[in-house]
């Protein structure tokens, strides 16, 4: 790992370098005639997601805020409350429902996609000069060390065509034994912003190994610790020490766009410019993907087997499921722009998918026996393929300050999800409150969707089920206000599921028959004030049935800190973070199969999480440092994220992120 860091600072500082001789041959084509007292290109970097699937462009900010760069873990990035192992790469689960997150077709991404770039969240840019990114944190003792590191590099050919790639590797033995989870991701973007052609792309590879422990082997050795005798967390005894989950996965998305025809209008300043009257859209995506489940000796943990596992169906010395999937994915949009609609003020998209989808996963082996008495085990795979086809289309106003709102449907026509659909409408509108600008907004989702593949039919060593499941129906709608002068967000939720697919204390997909509510609030609000400064984030939910939908009632995450500017240059943040939840049934992880099940064995939470931390910000420069969970030792023990797997005890971790714009 040192030395893939060593070699990774020494190919961002060579693009530095590069970029910059670059920026000086520019400045003297253009007639600059020194660096030195000369005119130079000002930085100029602009930043944007694609949304409504890859036919708007959503302008983001570079990331160079200092609050909150302490929070080095996507997942509490991310969200409030989670479900997780502890340790950084381990397999996580949001605690607030409006971010659960479910992959469309492969359940195996369930608890890694917060740690996975998936299109919606690709960024794309567009630079005046060159831009990267090097960052870099760490975490203790080097026994157990924890790194990430993290290189952005992207560079417009001319004023169209940008190019640029991101590498992201983050590695952490964790605490406890047998709990190392390592990730490697490495993705090439380009887009081109023409007169009247346009595309994106991204090619992504992902990579991640994890080794899971199966929990420590008592729960008391962390609740009374005073009981036992052990001198470091690893010397805790764990479940397992050979056990596995593999995932490669490679991704491609790409998007383009031909204006069918200009017209000329009139802008807000009364300039003539030209506006296109409709425009056609492609996207072409490609999904594909490898899992494998391995416990290498199961022999060794006959005591266990049947605790740890339901079955051994194929292989009694060995584990190694392996499963496939892939897909491809094409989508035809004609999109009238409301740019040139002046008239209504607003515009019109209508499209058309297929969806094709392959899988492969163990089969029930076959067994027989040799002339002389031996057996002989044939490994059997099944495969299907899925095909669907949808239509949809969407009204919408995204131009303009004071009222945005949009209204769509997407069917399902042919194929395994024919009757499926998802209907949803969004409103937003700003104005003024004693000078004050106000945002409301509100959303409405309704679906039906038909139960994946791996829900209703699935095999492996020690897991298997054939089920026949309906359709789930669900409608959430939320809304909520936003004022940034007063630092202030609030949102409510409400969602009611009908025929809801959960996992079952026997962690199989299990349907409720009955309907299902869910309601809660989100509340975010940033005190300021003589340099003191408190960013609190809160949640409240109350679900109808916490064997299916189990959910902390209350969440917070509160950021306390002083800050202070020195000598006009260095601004200083010196505080600490403080997490809780109530206690509730938190889901057990079961490791075959990567997804959290719901228990009623013991609560976990009801326990508060201190982290004092220190950060600095000059120029280009933002570095942190801080203790996790300096109150390991301060009255209760019961510091688990769900049952069997306790939290890290105190760790102190440091890290920079540098930014380059030549």
């Amino acid at each position: 790992m040192t030395k893939a860091v060593i070699t990774l600072i020494i190919s961002l500082l060579a693009i530095a370098v590069t970029g910059q001789n670059n920026s000086a041959r520019r400045g003297a084509q253009m007639g600059q005639s020194s660096p030195a007292g000369s005119k130079v290109i000002l930085p100029d970097v602009r930043v944007w997601r694609m949304t409504d699937s890859y036919t708007l462009a959503d302008s983001i900010p570079i990331d160079t805020m200092l609050n909150e760069h302490q929070i080095n873990n996507p997942i509490w990035r991310n969200n409030v409350s989670n479900v997780t192992l502890g340790n950084l790469g381990s397999p996580a689960k949001s605690a607030y429902f409006p971010t659960l997150f479910r992959h469309d077709g492969n359940m195996f991404f369930d608890v890694l996609g917060q740690y996975m770039d998936n299109p919606e969240t690709f960024e794309y840019y567009n630079t005046k000069t060159p831009y990267s990114n090097f960052s870099y944190q760490m975490g203790y003792p080097k026994r157990r060390s924890e790194e990430y590191v993290h290189i952005l590099f992207t560079q417009n050919v001319n004023r169209k065509l940008n190019l640029g790639f991101k590498y992201k590797l983050s590695s952490s033995i964790g605490r406890y034994e047998s709990q190392r989870a390592d990730h490697v991701s490495f993705r090439l973007f380009s887009s081109f912003d023409g007169d009247y052609y346009k595309y994106t792309f991204s090619g992504i590879y992902h990579k991640a190994e994890i080794r899971e422990n199966g929990g420590i082997l008592n729960d008391n050795y962390i609740l009374y610790p005073d009981s036992f005798e052990y001198d470091k967390p690893e010397d805790i005894p764990v479940q397992f020490m050979d056990q596995k989950n593999r995932t490669s996965r490679y991704q491609a998305v790409f998007a383009h766009s031909l204006d069918v025809a200009h017209v000329e209008r009139l802008d807000a300043d009364s300039n003539t410019v030209e506006v296109p009257v409709a425009t056609i859209h492609h996207k072409l995506y490609i999904d594909k993907s490898h899992h494998e489940y391995r416990v290498d000796n199961l022999k060794t943990y006959a005591d266990l087997l049947d605790k740890l596992f339901p079955v051994i169906s194929n292989d009694s010395a060995q584990t190694a499921d392996s499963l496939r999937y892939f897909l491809i994915s094409n989508e035809f949009q004609l999109k009238l722009n409301e740019e040139f609609n002046s008239a209504l003020r607003f515009g019109l998209r209508a499209y058309v998918g297929n969806d094709v989808r392959r899988y492969h996963w163990p089969a029930q082996s076959v067994f027989s026996f040799d002339e002389n008495g031996n057996k002989i085990t044939e490994y059997k795979q099944n495969s299907e393929n899925r095909v669907t086809t949808y239509i949809g289309g969407q009204i919408f106003k995204n131009i303009g300050r004071n009222l945005r709102w949009s209204a769509g449907a997407k069917v399902y026509v042919q194929g395994y999800k024919e009757g499926d659909f998802v209907a949803d409408g969004n409103l937003t509108t700003q104005f003024d409150v004693k000078e004050k600008p106000v945002t409301v907004f509100a959303k409405a989702v309704l679906s039906l969707t038909s139960p994946q593949l791996f829900e209703e039919n699935y095999h492996s060593n020690h897991h298997a089920w054939d089920l026949s499941l309906d359709k789930t129906k669900l409608m959430r709608i939320e809304g909520g206000v936003k004022i940034p002068d007063l630092k202030l967000e609030l949102n409510v939720f409400s969602a009611t599921a009908d025929k809801y697919i959960y996992w079952s204390e026997a962690c199989l997909p299990t349907q409720k028959d009955a309907v299902t509510q869910v309601f809660g609030a989100y509340l975010y609000k940033h005190f300021s004030g003589a340099g003191f400064n408190s960013i609190d984030r809160l949640t409240v939910q109350k679900t109808s049935d916490s064997d299916v939908i189990p959910l902390p009632t209350f969440a917070i995450y509160s950021s306390n800190f002083f800050e202070r500017e020195f000598f006009g240059v260095l601004l200083f943040q010196i505080g600490f973070d403080a997490r809780y939840n109530t206690a509730y049934y938190t889901p057990k992880y079961v490791p075959a199969l990567m997804q959290f099940c719901a228990q009623n064995e013991r609560k976990t939470g009801n326990y508060i999480y201190l982290d004092p931390f220190v950060n600095f910000h000059i120029k280009r420069v933002r570095f942190y440092a801080k203790y996790e969970h300096i109150n390991k030792r301060w009255g209760s023990q019961d510091y688990f994220n769900t049952i069997h797997y306790p939290a890290n005890p105190g760790t102190f971790k440091f890290g920079f992120s540098w930014n380059f714009y030549d």
